[in-house]
């Protein structure tokens, strides 16, 4: 499989500079509580999010939408309906740490592509093998706290 770099986009100006700059995918997420990044100034709306997947699909280029926070039970909702914008607006992919909106994602959008989200801390190939199975996902983003060693082993 070839490298991706796929870079951080906290607003249509960044998405835009990594696109244009080499970048073979982007990631980002809404401004609400289903991104763990969700800071004052930085994320997506519906019309910029939308925005940025025309500019970057535009261009060849990939857009994954991170969902990377555990939803609470009160709020159910807000999270099944980012995946259910995330589909419909047509992103590349998902990122997701929760098993539950796992479970969700993979049976309301069979073709939605799914990545384990870092939040996910899938340390081992059997925990990669065990989301893989289950939810379908096609790519796992490893925990930073594994050292280079230990990513041999999970591979």
């Amino acid at each position: 499989m070839p490298i991706e770099l796929i870079c951080p986009a906290g607003n249509l100006p960044a998405l835009k500079l990594a696109v244009d700059n080499g970048a073979d995918g982007v990631y980002l997420g809404f401004k609400n509580a289903t991104n763990a990044r969700a800071f004052p100034g930085l994320n997506f709306d519906l019309k910029t999010i939308k925005q940025g997947i025309d500019y970057a699909h535009s261009r060849r280029k990939k857009v994954l939408l991170a969902l990377n926070t555990f939803p609470q039970g009160s709020r159910w909702r807000e999270w099944t309906d980012a995946v259910d914008q995330a589909a419909s607006l047509g992103v590349d992919a998902v990122i997701l740490a929760d098993t539950g909106l796992l479970r969700y994602a993979s049976q309301t959008h069979p073709g939605l592509r799914l990545h384990l989200s870092v939040q996910g801390s899938a340390t081992n190939y059997e925990a990669i093998n065990f989301y893989r199975d289950h939810f379908g996902i096609q790519r796992a983003v490893l925990p930073r706290v594994l050292s280079l060693q230990q990513v041999a082993h999970v591979v």
